[in-house]
């Protein structure tokens, strides 16, 4: 598992928008390679978890394109002030290894998801993509969380025409949370 530089300023980015009560927790795959992670200031173009997401709990606009160099700053602070909160599987970039490493890591990364969750203990949490929903979901469960899950099918990563679902979804929780 790689650590350093590059896996703490993922952290040092995600923390200091942890809310003090986690009231919804995404778990997604793990920072991408692109560098448009979640929590980064900048967006970079390829921004779809973060873009969709803004989309899904009506932070951004449904119909406005999310351009480079959009300042995320006031939408994460929103995001902070509504108690949810995100973090990945696994604190290093997976998305361009291959199968058997990528799972690997994944599987790796649930002793550390369980650890994060006992730790903020969130109302309710969602499990983003459907190459970590099973292994997430298991460890989860084992561990005493399985009331907490909210999705009981894994939400589709927003990108690739799933956009529309992936938001569809997270407003389908929402609605059932309020």
């Amino acid at each position: 598992m790689p650590t350093g530089p590059l896996v703490e300023s993922f952290r040092a980015a995600r923390d200091q928008y942890r809310p003090n009560k986690v009231k919804l927790l995404w778990i997604a795959e793990s920072p991408p390679t692109s560098g448009s992670y979640f929590y980064f200031q900048k967006t970079t173009g390829k921004d779809h978890l973060f873009r969709e997401t803004m989309r899904a709990v009506g932070l951004w606009p449904a119909k406005e394109i999310m351009k480079k160099d959009v300042d995320k700053q006031a939408l994460l602070e929103n995001f902070r002030s509504k108690g949810f909160f995100l973090v990945d599987a696994c604190s290093y970039p997976v998305d361009k290894l291959r199968d058997n490493e990528r799972n690997r890591a994944i599987l790796d990364g649930t002793a550390r998801v369980v650890q994060m969750v006992s730790k903020l203990n969130p109302d309710g949490i969602i499990i983003v993509k459907s190459n970590i929903y099973a292994p997430v979901k298991r460890a989860l469960e084992s561990s005493g969380f399985a009331g907490k899950i909210l999705n009981q099918e894994p939400l589709p990563f927003p990108s690739h025409g799933r956009q529309q679902s992936y938001r569809k979804k997270i407003n389908d929780i929402l609605r059932e949370l309020s």
